[in-house]
């Protein structure tokens, strides 16, 4: 498949902007200005970089804990993700569903939960919602390899299988449940693409750290849910370069793999290269965008952290029976 430069500019651009949006997370927790806990994404760009610049503007997304940024590829502003974030009652959710919670109905983001894997019926739900309504959009659920692995997920499975319901399954294998070594899992070679066979669906697998592999397989998967209205799955397979959390030491994983993985399988160092021998950007080009997008992100924060908290009336604002 041919890109214009145009395309590769902008792909590399979201690259650039994920990887330095999910360093400054980490920077920012261990500076503690960042309550609760997070789950870093760094060096798994690729995988939601190259999923989601297929999605179209109808379609809708359920995201997993990793990475946090998923939702602003997915089009959250930056203002609103950084205000709930930091629980500023600014932020698209007023600051109470902070990190592990962000939704943003406006850019048909469901929200996600702390429950990994739990959540996979209200994915198949929107899909069957759009099937009713004859949208022609899709819902794509990611969910982790290790949380793929749960019941829920399974139902979810077999539901959107027997109702014909326009879903794609993205599993971002990368190799750890936890501290749980994928090995340790499963006795086939991929966690949720080996079974999508006993539902009656197809599904790809990609190597999750080269970004147009991502996007031209996504694609793939994409008109095949839109054009049958049927369910999918798509593994993209990476690596998690830091811990489950901050804090993790990591002992249960070699670090001379790890320190590997990071030189040899970093997907937007790699793009960089790839971009540079082609001649679509220069080095001072790249550096230009990195410079001008760090002033952006420091401003934000900046207006974020000096944004009002939720007041103890706000917890009344929102809530269901």
């Amino acid at each position: 498949m041919s890109y214009s430069n145009e395309f590769l500019t902008d792909i590399y651009q979201k690259l650039m902007e994920t990887r330095m949006l999910e360093t400054r997370l980490v920077e920012l927790y261990a500076e503690g200005r960042i309550p609760g806990h997070i789950h870093s994404g760094v060096g798994q760009e690729a995988s939601y970089v190259g999923v989601l610049a297929n999605k179209g503007e109808g379609d809708w997304i359920r995201p997993s804990h990793r990475p946090p940024s998923t939702v602003v590829i997915a089009g959250t502003p930056l203002k609103e993700f950084w205000a709930e974030i930091l629980a500023k009652k600014t932020g698209n959710a007023g600051g109470k569903g902070g990190i592990l919670h962000v939704g943003d109905y406006d850019h048909h983001i469901l929200g996600m939960s702390g429950i990994l894997g739990s959540d996979a019926g209200v994915a198949v739900g929107a899909a069957l919602t759009q099937k009713l309504k004859k949208t022609n959009d899709i819902v794509v659920y990611f969910v982790g390899d290790g949380a793929s692995n749960r019941g829920p997920v399974a139902e979810a499975m077999a539901l959107a299988s027997c109702w014909e319901v326009p879903v794609l399954f993205c599993c971002e294998n990368n190799g750890f449940a936890i501290s749980t070594p994928f090995e340790f899992s499963y006795r086939t070679p991929h966690a949720l693409a080996d079974k999508a066979e006993g539902y009656a669906m197809p599904s790809k697998t990609v190597d999750g750290t080269d970004v147009l592999a991502v996007y031209e397989t996504a694609k793939e998967m994409f008109d095949y849910v839109r054009s049958t209205g049927k369910p999918a799955v798509l593994e993209m397979r990476d690596y998690r370069f830091r811990g489950h959390f901050e804090g993790d030491q990591c002992a249960y994983r070699d670090q001379d793999v790890t320190a590997q993985k990071m030189t040899e399988e970093d997907g937007v160092k790699n793009f960089e290269e790839k971009l540079l021998a082609a001649g679509v950007l220069t080095q001072e080009e790249m550096d230009a965008r990195k410079a001008a997008f760090a002033e952006k992100l420091e401003a934000i924060i900046a207006e974020a952290e000096a944004a009002p908290e939720p007041t103890p009336e706000d917890i009344y604002e929102n809530l269901y029976v």
